[in-house]
């Protein structure tokens, strides 16, 4: 068996250079097909990200303003409490009274 691989091992080296020559050569070709594939598949991604954007989007929009819309309410609703009540404590000087000496720790007379 060692005669015969002596003789033969140029034809085995060759052989052996060969199976990797077309091993890497099938890699290169997977790769590139890969690459271009995945540029496809990026596309494809990027698409549905942009997508998903433009809803988030639309949501925070619909939310904010729905909020502002709330905020506005608020605002006016207090702006109408505030002057209900001093209308009342300016028809009532005695109420008036009694807020401020307990507001400010006043004695009274």
């Amino acid at each position: 068996m060692i005669d015969w691989l002596k003789e033969k091992w140029k034809w085995l080296v060759g052989g052996l250079f060969t199976i990797i020559a077309v091993v890497l050569s099938k890699k290169r070709d997977s790769i590139s097909k890969v690459e271009k594939n995945d540029s496809k598949a990026k596309t494809r991604r990027d698409k549905k990200v942009n997508e998903g954007q433009k809803v988030s989007y639309e949501k925070f929009i619909s939310k904010r303003s729905k909020a502002e819309k709330e905020f506005q309410k608020d605002v006016e609703e207090i702006a109408e409490r505030k002057k209900s009540r001093q209308k009342e404590l300016e028809n009532n000087p005695e109420e008036l009274d009694r807020i401020l000496k307990e507001k400010y720790n006043l004695k009274g007379e």
